[in-house]
C-alpha cells in the first residue's frame, strides 16, 4: 500500500522569528521577520530567538529591540502589556507601543517636563493620595524617558508612518 504524503509546507529558515506587536488603540504596530527580539519583562531582560521555549510574560515599560536578518535594529517603546512566544511567533500585546520614527521629540520632552513638575508638586496633605501621585509621576517619567530614548535613535524622527501602516 502506497504511503500518503502531505503537501510540503514552507519551511521557516533557521533564525526567522515573526515578531508582531499589537495595541488596543492602533492594532498592528510592528510585524516583521527578525533574528531576535529583546524585551524587558517584570522578571528582567529577555532575548527571544526562533524556536524559543513557549513563554508568556508580563512586560515592563521599556525598549524592545527587534534585530533584523540584515543586522538592522528596530527599537520600539513598549508601555506595559504581555508577550506570548509559541516557538515561531512572538506576539506582544502592549498597552501602548511606538516606533522611534513615530515619536515627536518636542511632545515627549514636554511630557517629561510635566511629569517632573508633578513629582515636585506632590505635597503630604493625604498620605494615600501622595503615594498614588508619586507612583503616577514616576510612571509618566519612565514612559517619557523611554519615548525620548527611542526617538533619539530613530533614523528619521517624526516621519509620518500612519499612511504606510496596514490596520486590521
Amino acid at each position: 500500500m502506497a504511503r500518503k504524503t502531505s503537501p510540503s509546507l514552507p519551511r521557516v529558515r533557521r533564525g526567522d522569528l515573526r515578531c508582531c506587536v499589537l495595541t488596543p488603540d492602533r492594532g498592528r504596530v510592528y510585524d516583521e521577520f527578525v533574528d531576535s527580539v529583546e524585551v524587558h519583562t517584570t522578571a528582567g531582560r529577555l532575548e527571544i530567538f526562533h524556536r524559543f521555549e513557549p513563554t508568556i510574560a508580563p512586560l515592563r515599560i521599556g525598549v524592545a529591540k527587534a534585530k533584523g536578518n540584515d543586522g538592522s535594529v528596530a527599537a520600539l517603546a513598549i508601555h506595559g502589556g504581555y508577550m506570548n512566544m509559541n516557538g515561531k511567533v512572538l506576539l506582544i500585546l502592549a498597552d501602548s507601543a511606538e516606533l522611534g520614527d513615530e515619536i515627536n521629540l518636542e511632545r515627549a520632552q514636554k511630557a517629561l517636563d510635566r511629569a517632573r513638575e508633578l513629582l515636585a508638586k506632590v505635597t503630604s496633605d493625604h498620605a494615600d493620595s501622595v503615594e498614588i501621585d508619586i507612583d503616577r509621576a514616576k510612571l509618566a517619567i519612565t514612559r517619557a524617558l523611554t519615548r525620548l530614548n527611542i526617538a533619539r535613535e530613530a533614523p528619521y524622527p517624526n516621519h509620518d508612518r500612519t499612511r504606510d501602516r496596514e490596520v486590521f
